[in-house]
């Protein structure tokens, strides 16, 4: 009867071990995911995205500012209040701009979030099934890069393409008035001219 003691003392024993590993492999995981290094770099992927979509906004603003001046000067309406609600509305669409990138720098921010949470949450069930032993820290640093390589490709995924449309829709009626304009004076290459 001894030596059965001593079998199911070894077994015991070696459960233990294998519980206090995954244990261990399971609190290595969530800490490297809950570190303060991951935060800082959700931070400074959400400072980025918000940096990059803010040029998209000012870079379209700038363009959007530029056409509708010329269109107000060739059809003679600058300085009055054409303009001044044509630059109303231009106003508006920046703004509305501003936050949609704000908007989507936090949605990108939520994806790389999600990502992690699936990659840390796959990593654990490995590891409560007993397939980590001593690979845990090399898995976690691999997922949690591989979240990062497909969050980068988040920002020219979702561009935030023309926010302008209000201010675009004013210039290309400016466009076409002015192409009407002409073509009342110069008849050239119509029926009458």
């Amino acid at each position: 009867m001894g030596t059965g003691n001593s079998a199911a003392n070894a077994a015991n024993s070696a459960n233990a071990q294998q519980q206090q590993q995954i244990q261990n492999s399971v609190g290595q995981i969530q800490n490297a995911y809950s570190s303060p290094e991951r935060a800082n770099q959700y931070a400074a992927y959400n400072n980025n995205l918000s940096n990059y979509y803010t040029g998209q906004v000012n870079q379209q603003e700038a363009v959007n500012a530029r056409n509708l001046g010329f269109a107000m000067d060739r059809s003679g309406l600058a300085g009055g209040s054409a303009a001044v609600d044509s630059n109303q509305q231009l106003q508006k669409d920046y703004t509305q701009g501003l936050l949609n990138a704000s908007q989507a720098a936090t949605a990108g921010t939520s994806a790389l979030e999600q990502s992690d949470i699936n990659a840390k949450n796959q990593l654990i069930g490995l590891a409560q099934q007993g397939n980590f032993t001593g690979a845990v820290p090399q898995s976690t640093a691999m997922a949690q890069n591989a979240s990062l390589g497909a969050a980068q490709n988040y920002g020219s995924a979702n561009s935030l393409n023309n926010l302008f449309a209000g201010t675009a829709g004013i210039y290309q009626n400016e466009q076409t008035a002015a192409a009407n304009r002409k073509a009342q004076t110069t008849p050239f290459g119509s029926l009458y001219g």
